[in-house]
């Protein structure tokens, strides 16, 4: 349905872009004199790196063939296991059930010539009764993975149990923090901190630190596009095939992404980690994140709490100091007292201010 082309003409080191939406041979030929011809009235780029060489990347893992071809009636079949469910629990409802299918290539003059398919599966759940609410999500690049009456059961329960909501006095508090709540914490580190421009530039937590203890020794970040659960392709927006990254190692920062512009500028080597510039920051961008869990089950972590927040997840996130991971928000859709070991009650939504740094300094447990 969408087709985006990006072509790039160097010409004596001045670069030219034009984007387009038409893959018709005649209308790249167009795009591609469009973009010589700008380049040819602007001045040369010193940072200029160079185009990519041709290397071999790994194979692609996140396309299936199911749900390349699923229809809205299978997406159908799964809204109504979720509206129903709901309606037999008096309650209301509203989402999204997602499918996408990609296709990424890149090719350039000097070899380079990838191509990969890639598929996502998404659906979220978001219930409401008169007095709260609550939410769950699924999301795979399969669709036959998504598990709707899991979905809603989780919704449900959480909504259900959101009445008579008290409200905490400003301080201190220990946390369980669901998936949703850690995946967001993670994309706004990944937004000012992960990259190499933002710590060539002195704007992330890791600027002056690589090498040094930045967190708790509980905590273990990567970036690898090639680890099979997670949705991505195993070569970037230049050419160069994806590489596993290990961001932080046991708390101590081991460095950011690269990507050829910023590795060049560093004395680095591109990590294959350059991005769409018209959605994220230059420098190479960590949007496969895989961070090592523990063995904690659920009722573990809830045991392992006196008193507390269980935190579904996070709403309004704002960065105001990034070389401190500083975030503030709101929680939302499912915010409960934990009192020895079990769910109290319900809480109203939190105002938050933390160091990503910090939360991760103070790891107890860690669930799978």
């Amino acid at each position: 349905d969408e087709v985006h082309v990006h072509a790039r003409a160097v010409v004596g080191g001045a670069l030219g872009v034009v984007t387009a939406n038409a893959l018709e041979p005649d209308a790249l030929r167009g795009a591609l004199a469009d973009a010589a011809d700008l380049a040819r009235h602007l001045p040369a780029n010193a940072d200029w790196p160079g185009l990519a060489e041709p290397e071999e990347a790994g194979p692609p893992h996140a396309f299936d063939p199911q749900t390349a071809a699923a229809d809205p009636f299978e997406q159908a079949r799964a809204v109504r296991v979720i509206t129903a469910a709901v309606d037999r629990a008096r309650l209301r409802a509203a989402g999204t059930h997602q499918l996408e299918v990609t296709e990424d290539a890149v090719a350039n003059t000097r070899g380079v010539a990838v191509y990969a398919p890639a598929t996502m599966a998404y659906l979220r759940a978001l219930v409401q009764s008169d007095a709260g609410s609550g939410y769950a999500e699924d999301l795979a690049s399969r669709v036959g993975a998504l598990d709707a009456p899991d979905v809603a059961e989780r919704a449900i329960r959480k909504c259900e149990r959101d009445r008579d909501r008290t409200v905490l006095p400003p301080g201190e508090h220990e946390a369980v923090f669901e998936e949703l709540a850690v995946a967001e914490i993670l994309r706004a580190m990944s937004l000012t901190g992960l990259g190499a421009q933002s710590v060539r530039e002195g704007h992330s937590f890791m600027s002056g630190k690589i090498g040094e203890q930045v967190t708790g020794s509980r905590f273990t970040l990567h970036d690898d596009a090639l680890d099979p659960r997670t949705l991505a392709i195993p070569f970037d927006v230049e050419g160069t095939p994806k590489r596993r990254v290990t961001l932080v190692e046991r708390g101590i920062a081991r460095g950011p992404v690269y990507d050829r512009t910023s590795a060049k500028q560093m004395g680095a080597r591109s990590t294959g980690h350059a991005a769409d510039p018209s959605r994220y920051a230059r420098g190479g961008h960590a949007g496969t994140l895989t961070m090592e869990g523990g063995t904690a089950t659920r009722d573990e972590l809830f045991g392992s709490v006196k008193r507390g927040i269980l935190i579904t997840r996070f709403h309004y996130t704002n960065i105001p100091d990034p070389r401190r991971a500083v975030m503030t928000g709101t929680s939302r859709d499912g915010t409960f007292l934990i009192e020895d070991g079990k769910i109290a009650g319900a809480l109203a939504n939190v105002r938050y201010t933390m160091s990503a740094l910090d939360l991760f300094a103070g790891i107890e447990l860690l669930g799978p």
